[in-house]
């Protein structure tokens, strides 16, 4: 193989291919990039850690000699970076000798032959739809706080996504949260897709790297297909997939508080401020055998926000609008805080009943085209507590 290829677009798609490079792993062959050249003269980048990964095909200089082979991830991704010039050639030889040159400057290491890479699965279906990849990556960073890290319920360690005729819906739940946005929007089909049946749960390891890939670039239409164990997301010349996973979700529905008649509608940013202070002492806590948490208080039309620790005190104050009775409540203050962060608007409106019961979190002023509501487990309080 001999390839030439533009320094900064190599670089972009290597930085795209790596998250999907196996880490873990004691199998060389998935700890590498497959690099080959294509029919058409291009170049094709893939990585597989076996549960995903990403194929980028970009455009070549000039390639005198195709091939497909493997070349260590890191090492080849820390050579190019280091790089200054426009252009990089690549050679491979018949001793599976890999020389890397820009310039005066060139590496050389080992590779491997590129029948040693992982099949992929197989990545055609007809059933899928078409969207705008900017509404996926808002929903994805609208709800990935509250996927589980690991539960013995398999469903929670993903994110629901949901398509109802121009409707998309993504939820996520890691038994404290549970994070609910709903978007209308324009919605293809894609082949005999029935908007009324598709569904899937995208694991939650998947999440970051498919976000990247949605919003590197321009906004633009993006595939996803829906296989029987795959989500398939093409967007321009990236094809990114991974394993779904293959579980009925929760009935989310159920679980969201319907009559809740103490509301308090407060300054979105002066919350965030305040739980950000008094996560500085529910911080400490945590590092103790306590778990941090923070007590929250509405009285007449003021938020007490206060967190205590044996080594400090946080107390803070917001002028709210407060609806029905006085409550008080305790909450991991992450959890809350969290939340908070990434809901919409200059205000919101959290909803209570009781102190045992969850508090929900919602915009103030509903959109037409976008909504979301968070709900979030209190923290059954100490009767001598005193913060």
């Amino acid at each position: 193989m001999k390839i030439t290829v533009k320094r900064d677009v190599f670089t972009d798609a290597l930085m795209t291919a790596m998250g999907t490079v196996s880490k873990k792993n004691t199998i060389t062959n998935i700890e590498g990039f497959l690099i080959e050249t294509t029919e058409d003269d291009k170049i094709r980048i893939s990585s597989y850690d076996m549960t995903k990964g990403i194929r980028i095909t970009v455009d070549a200089e000039s390639i005198e000699e195709g091939g497909k082979y493997i070349i260590n991830a890191t090492r080849l991704m820390q050579a190019v970076r280091s790089l200054s010039e426009d252009e990089i050639e690549i050679e491979i030889d018949g001793s599976y000798n890999c020389y890397i040159r820009s310039g005066r400057a060139s590496f050389s290491m080992s590779c491997m032959k590129g029948e040693d890479f992982p099949s992929f699965p197989d990545l055609v279906t007809d059933k899928g739809f078409e969207i705008d990849s900017d509404i996926v990556a808002k929903m994805i960073g609208k709800v990935i706080h509250s996927v589980a890290d690991q539960s013995t319920r398999q469903m929670l360690c993903g994110a629901f996504f949901k398509i109802k005729g121009n409707t998309l819906e993504v939820v996520s739940c890691n038994t404290f949260i549970l994070s609910k946005c709903t978007a209308k929007c324009e919605i293809y089909s894609i082949g005999d897709s029935n908007f009324d049946d598709i569904s899937l749960i995208i694991p939650g390891h998947a999440l970051p790297e498919l976000s990247k890939i949605l919003l590197d670039g321009e906004n633009e239409k993006v595939k996803i297909y829906v296989s029987r164990k795959h989500a398939i997301v093409r967007k321009g010349e990236t094809i990114f997939f991974t394993r779904t996973i293959d579980s009925e979700y929760i009935d989310y529905n159920r679980i969201i508080p319907k009559e809740n008649d103490i509301i308090v509608t407060i300054d979105k940013e002066k919350l965030i401020d305040s739980l950000e202070r008094a996560n500085i002492i529910a911080d400490e806590k945590i590092k103790g055998s306590d778990m941090g948490y923070v007590k929250i208080k509405a009285e007449d039309q003021i938020f007490h926000i206060n967190s205590t620790s044996v080594n400090g005190r946080v107390k803070d104050e917001i002028e709210c609008v407060h609806e029905g009775s006085d409550i008080e409540m305790g909450f991991n203050c992450r959890y809350i805080m969290n939340s908070v962060r990434v809901a919409e608007g200059e205000n919101i409106v959290l909803g209570m009943k009781s102190p045992t019961l969850a508090i929900t979190i919602e915009a103030a002023e509903k959109s037409e085209d976008f909504d979301y509501i968070y709900i979030v487990l209190p923290i059954k309080l100490k009767e001598n507590s005193s913060n």
